[in-house]
């Protein structure tokens, strides 16, 4: 998961990252955190709708946390806003970008835990289709928007979010017995070894598919007529092309 911190005091702005992405890490779900010092380079930012959480302060030089908010909210409609600033007189002005929640500086080891207790539900709550593996000697439950994609290695499958690369969670399994609630909910396979999510497929072309967060994959010849068939399908009925 993609976690954004922009505030101009550099020392607070790390410690707020790493709470984060320990809090996050704890409950497996991998985070890349970003921090900047100011506006300009949030929205210089490539992919910032990869972005799940940013946490802005609202006192910044340039441009101010409410206006970055906006600017924000605009290139990514989902993503979550925290506010984290010294002063309370602009908590109200946090609504006008539709924020998650105000926290002041004095307050945060006592909020911020329980913010990101909340962010984590609302998560788990969002995604109520889900699929349930046996993971550490435990069902989980994951959300599907949250899965890019899954790879098998023998026995073995890796579920994939939105930092490259990295997956998130590894149970026993073979790709052909995977729920019927994948294939239902936009799941295709499109190789020998790998499951995509079309939700966050950007191109199938040159046999190959391009994710959101970066990573191409291998689609097999004798499956790409058929994978890039169900994937300009799925475009027209959900996408935004």
């Amino acid at each position: 998961m993609h976690i954004l911190v922009c505030d101009d005091d550099a020392a607070f702005s790390a410690k707020v990252a790493e709470y984060a992405t320990t809090y996050f890490e704890a409950h497996e779900i991998p985070v890349q955190a970003t921090v900047c010092s100011d506006p300009e380079q949030v929205l210089a930012i490539p992919d910032l709708e990869l972005y799940r959480i940013a946490f802005l302060d609202v006192d910044m030089p340039q441009v101010n946390g409410i206006a970055l908010g906006g600017q924000l909210r605009h290139r990514n409609p989902d993503i979550c806003l925290v506010y984290v600033s010294a002063y309370l007189a602009f908590a109200l002005d946090g609504y006008k970008v539709n924020a998650y929640r105000y926290i002041l500086k004095r307050d945060v080891a006592k909020q911020l835990p329980s913010c990101l207790e909340d962010i984590y539900a609302s998560m788990m709550q969002a995604g109520t289709k889900t699929l349930a593996v046996h993971h550490n000697r435990e069902t989980i439950r994951i959300p599907l928007d949250q899965i890019y994609y899954l790879e098998s290695e023998g026995r073995v499958i890796n579920v994939y979010g939105d930092i490259a690369r990295e997956h998130f969670c590894t149970f026993y399994g073979k790709l052909k017995e995977l729920p019927p609630i994948l294939a239902r909910n936009g799941f295709l396979q499109v190789g020998r070894s790998d499951v995509v999510n079309l939700q966050h497929v950007c191109a199938i072309r040159n046999y190959r598919v391009l994710m959101k967060n970066g990573v191409e994959l291998s689609v097999s010849r004798s499956k790409y007529a058929a994978v890039r068939a169900a994937y300009l399908e799925w475009k027209g009925q959900f996408g935004d092309e």
